[in-house]
């Protein structure tokens, strides 16, 4: 305010007369450009008395708005004892003076619990709205999943609501001042992957998940609110009650994209008679630690778990976080019980496998069982090898060569060391005659892209007075490079049906005589080097005689 008077004077009131953008058009474009005390919506005024001196002066108000909208100053009201003087905007050719009040930010929050799903499991999931410094006015919650997770309305058991399972669910938020919290529980079931239902229990694996898309719930809280001084600003009456704001909050929890623990390795071995040992390896993939409640473990014929065979006592109450690792080892006994035929199956059902049950807890004490089957195939095969060796007739043979690496067309000493086992009460050869009960022919081939054989590789062994025996060829590498193919060995109990050791046809050795199952082990590997010079004479291939 300037003052053009000579001296200071004493102001009795100040006051600005503010009005909306529509009221203001409405008086001076539609109206008359007069200003009726219903037109002002808000005065800001200055308390009294004021000292104004010669010159410039300047006043401040303060206002704490609570409706949204574009505020003009009107008229400048100055009182001077019991004189009044308006200062109309309109008319002192002045840029007007005004004010866009928008929306304060709202300082509501949510909070959605869990941080993640695991994978065909029923969880409760809690939402928790925080009203912050607002004024809740009216609100709603909406809970949508997507396929693959359902969700029940709050308060509802899962045990007794299968009908009430669906895809998405409304709730009403109640009115709340600041400072206040409403908690939401409800529970969500995600399915597991179809067609793996093992006694109730949902086995997923990360290849089933890998097929789809994340299972996801979104939350999503559309309220209506006043800033947290509306009340106490409205009871003045300074002001009049104005449109509530409004906003949108959105939280989402997702599904692992892999069960919570999956099998990294399954090995079981022979460490005495009919003792086996059983050593798993779990990841965890879950991105907030777990606590391990219990487990156990499901053993097929002919496999039992020994009286102390569980060798994890300390993984009780054990937590675990992502990424690491969890050893299980179980020591397992034979029962005597044959090994059915689909246990050396790989694609046997996994009903008929090995199965780790472990149970996880989280911090509220919710548990989720996880089933894992564990593959034993390689293990189950060599039981049953094992078996129909011990039931009949075979031989351990073990090559041993005499270099590592030679040169092609080097010849390389070969030794095949023969050990029999020979049932001679319960054979399932046909019934020989007593001079050749223990005889046995053999054979020795070879691809011959890597190996030309010579020297007696085809004969007939005695096994009457020795079950141990040394044979003894040549071979030469054919080709350059590593050969990791060895001459093999083929042995098949001896008949008097015209066998001849002379003859050069091999196919006249394998006859229609039972084989005898050979256990062979050969080197890791023979390194052939290629020649890198060749010395020759050349000679007439016809003497003329003259």
């Amino acid at each position: 305010i300037t003052s053009h008077l000579p001296r200071a004077i004493t102001l009795d009131g100040l006051r600005l007369h503010l009005l909306t953008f529509v009221e203001y058009e409405a008086v001076y474009r539609e109206g008359s450009g007069v200003i009726e005390e219903d037109d002002i919506f808000r005065t800001l005024s200055i308390t009294a008395p004021l000292q104004i001196e010669p010159g410039q002066n300047s006043f401040k108000f303060e206002w704490i708005p609570m409706t949204m909208g574009q505020f003009f100053l009107s008229t400048v009201e100055v009182q001077w004892k019991t004189a009044k003087f308006h200062y109309d905007s309109a008319l002192m050719r002045r840029p007007l003076q005004g004010v866009d009040v928008l929306p304060s930010d709202p300082t509501q929050t949510i909070e959605l619990n869990p941080l993640f799903l695991i994978p065909g499991h029923t969880q409760q999931v809690r939402l928790v709205f925080h009203s912050g410094e607002d004024i809740v006015t009216d609100g709603e919650v909406e809970l949508i999943c997507s396929e693959g997770l359902q969700i029940l309305p709050p308060d509802t058991d899962p045990n007794d609501a299968e009908d009430a399972w669906c895809n998405e669910i409304m709730v009403k938020l109640e009115p709340c001042g600041p400072d206040s919290k409403v908690v939401i529980k409800t529970s969500v079931k995600s399915e597991g992957a179809k067609g793996d239902n093992l006694e109730g229990f949902i086995i997923q694996t990360s290849n089933d998940l890998s097929k789809g898309t994340v299972q996801t719930m979104k939350a999503k809280v559309m309220t209506s609110y006043r800033h947290g001084l509306y009340d106490e600003e409205i009871k003045k009456g300074e002001e009049p009650e104005s449109a509530a704001m409004s906003t949108l909050l959105e939280a989402m929890v997702t599904t692992l994209d892999r069960p919570a623990l999956t099998v990294d390795e399954a090995h079981a071995f022979t460490y005495a008679k009919d003792a086996i040992m059983l050593s798993v390896s779990l990841h965890c993939n879950t991105p907030v630690p777990f606590f391990i409640k219990e487990w156990n473990i499901e053993l097929p014929p002919p496999l039992s778990l020994a009286e102390d065979g569980d060798l994890n006592h300390g993984m009780f109450e054990h937590a675990v976080a992502e990424g690491e690792e969890l050893f299980f080892g179980f020591k397992c006994e034979r029962n005597g019980k044959p090994i059915p035929d689909y246990m050396a199956e790989e694609d046997s059902d996994d009903e008929e496998k090995t199965i780790l049950h472990v149970v996880l807890k989280d911090e509220f004490g919710k548990t989720f069982r996880q089933v894992l089957p564990l593959d034993l195939y390689n293990f189950f095969d060599q039981l049953r090898r094992e078996d129909e060796f011990a039931s009949s007739s075979s031989a351990k043979a073990e090559l041993r060569c005499s270099h590592n690496e030679g040169i092609v067309g080097e010849p390389v000493t070969f030794t095949y060391d023969l050990n029999f086992n020979i049932k001679r009460k319960k054979s399932r050869w046909p019934k020989p005659t007593a001079s050749n009960s223990d005889l046995f022919r053999y054979s020795i081939l070879c691809d011959e892209t890597d190996w030309i054989l010579g020297g007696k590789v085809r004969g007939v062994i005695d096994c009457s007075s020795n079950d141990s025996f040394s044979l003894t060829f040549v071979g030469i590498p054919s080709r350059s490079g590593i050969l990791k193919r060895f001459p093999e060995i083929s042995i098949m109990q001896h008949m008097d049906n015209g066998f001849n050791e002379n003859q050069d046809s091999a196919t006249s050795i394998m006859s229609a005589n039972p084989h005898m199952t050979v256990q062979s082990r050969y080197p890791a590997a023979f390194k052939s080097l290629s020649y890198t010079h060749h010395m020759a004479l050349a000679v007439p291939s016809m003497i003329e005689i003259g």
